[in-house]
């Protein structure tokens, strides 16, 4: 669905600096038929990024705040108004995926800025703490337009992931846990399947039960996004980098890289089979792209020439959200890209 990989994002906006200040979209991006806009930030001495969007429009991200001086607040966009959308107590909150009722979850630090807990927040009744199976660590990276939320947490000192669902957190069950094999759920459908990694590969769990993609070897994969369909959009690692459309029959749709670019990652893919994600480059900035269904690759504009961009969700309209230098070199800020 309409989500994100943290740590890619995480990694790329490591290097943010100080200063941001909003530009308009370069001549070039305002010629294209693919329109960028600033989303801005929540004010503070730095940056922002959108991470996830519903097929309403409603951007979630996260950004600097008065008082902090890297992006660490959980935002909500709606009809053009950046809004925090607060914590569980603490300094930091983090929002993954968006649904179609406009219900976002992600994690937040509690009171003593230590604890980290899944958060699930809705309109007019604000954040829930959906806890944690060891009490001390959650994680949210997904919810369906039926409230079901998956994500990650700890048990025994060991990583696993959960399903929550009217109140309850359990831990997602799956053959393979026999065999000491990590599923880390990634993202679910409005079918309740979950798209993740179990082990080194990129994986489909239904109904308890977990397949891995195809893989050339020697590569491993991970698993990005998922739609309503099933399809899952990944990424095969070792060797060269490639991206992969995994779909629900078996088959799998290799992503094109732009020319001249090393690897291409993909973070999302809709309802209609169009994915996005970044390309990278042994010299130049990352690069925001969109693949059709087909695997033809198209590279997203940027706010000014020769900034850096980086897609990671997509609505089923095309709506592209994500995160573009204000100018080269520069801060990052939350994005949207419209047709």
């Amino acid at each position: 669905m309409q989500r994100t990989r943290l740590r890619a994002l995480i990694a790329s906006l490591a290097v943010l600096a100080a200063g941001a200040v909003a530009l308009p979209a370069s001549p070039a991006a305002a010629a294209d038929p693919v329109q960028i806009i600033d989303l801005g930030t929540l004010g503070g001495a730095c940056c922002s990024a959108a991470t996830a969007v519903n097929d309403n429009g409603v951007v979630v991200g996260y950004s600097g705040a008065p008082g902090q001086t890297a992006p660490m607040r959980a935002f909500r966009w709606k009809n053009g108004v950046m809004t925090d959308i607060g914590s569980l107590g603490g300094t930091r909150t983090y929002p993954a995926d968006v649904n179609n009722n406009g219900w976002i979850v992600g994690f937040s630090l509690l009171a003593d800025n230590v604890t980290t807990h899944a958060f699930l927040w809705r309109p007019n009744l604000g954040m829930t703490d959906l806890g944690a199976l060891d009490g001390n660590y959650s994680s949210a990276t997904g919810v369906n337009d039926n409230g079901v939320v998956v994500g990650r947490a700890i048990v025994d000192g060991t990583t696993t992931s959960f399903r929550w669902a009217a109140g309850v957190m359990t831990e997602l069950d799956y053959p393979a846990g026999s065999m000491n094999l990590t599923f880390t759920a990634q993202a679910v459908n409005n079918s309740g399947v979950v798209a993740g990694d179990l082990g080194d590969m990129a994986a489909r769990l239904v109904n308890g039960n977990a397949t891995t993609a195809p893989s050339p070897e020697p590569r491993g994969s991970w698993a990005e996004g998922i739609n309503n369909a099933g399809d899952i959009a990944g990424t095969w690692w070792e060797d060269t980098d490639g991206a992969f459309v995994w779909k629900s029959d078996g088959t799998v749709v290799t992503l094109a890289k732009p020319t001249g670019a090393f690897g291409a990652y993909p973070a999302d893919i809709n309802d209609d089979g169009d994915s996005v994600g970044s390309s990278y480059y042994t010299s130049g900035p990352t690069r925001a792209v969109y693949w059709s269904e087909t695997g033809v690759v198209h590279r997203l504009p940027s706010l000014v020439t020769g900034a850096g961009t980086l897609a990671q969700a997509v609505n089923k309209f095309g709506v592209t959200v994500g995160t573009a230098q204000v100018s080269v070199g520069g801060d990052w800020h939350a994005v949207i890209w419209t047709h």
